[in-house]
């Protein structure tokens, strides 16, 4: 643009500028692009008054979640079934065992071993521990001595009220 007014400007300062028709084309070309210029420009300025600055945010298209009745079904029952089982073992787990249940019993025995134990605690294995600890407390208390694989009883007390020692 700066080289085309500048080659306006010389063709102008030559004498009989005003009759040549080629520079009065040109200069109505220049002069109707200046205003096509500040047309432009104003228009520009409305449009962004209007419509804000240009701002480019990239447009994201989510994805609708579908639900299928079928995998519905699946996982609800896969659920239900995980529930069912975890109450189950939650069930096991709440069985009460007790370790001064497990003196009582033992007290009233004159002698037993470890398979007896087993039997006593049901085939259970949690309840196997506990009689198995209750055992060895009445061992350690001195009311049963463990000789050859067997718990024998030395006293004829009882245990049960003497638990805190």
């Amino acid at each position: 643009m700066a080289a085309y007014l500048t080659f306006l400007k010389s063709k102008e300062l030559l004498p009989n500028s005003n009759k040549d028709k080629e520079f009065r084309k040109h200069r109505e070309v220049i002069y109707e692009t200046i205003e096509n210029y500040d047309v432009i420009k104003k228009a520009q300025e409305v449009i962004k008054k209007d419509f804000g600055e240009d701002k480019k945010k990239p447009v994201g298209i989510k994805n609708k979640p579908s639900i299928e009745k079928e995998i519905v079904e699946n996982q609800l029952v896969k659920f239900f079934d995980d529930y069912i089982t975890k109450q189950k073992k939650l069930e096991i787990i709440r069985d009460s065992y007790r370790i001064e249940d497990a003196i009582e019993m033992l007290e009233k025995k004159d002698e037993f071993n470890i398979l007896d134990l087993y039997e006593y605690a049901q085939h259970k294995k949690m309840n196997f521990l506990v009689m198995f600890l209750a055992s060895l407390i009445l061992v350690n208390r001195g009311f049963f001595k463990y000789e050859k694989g067997l718990f024998i009883k030395l006293s004829s007390q009882n245990v049960g009220s003497d638990l805190n020692g």
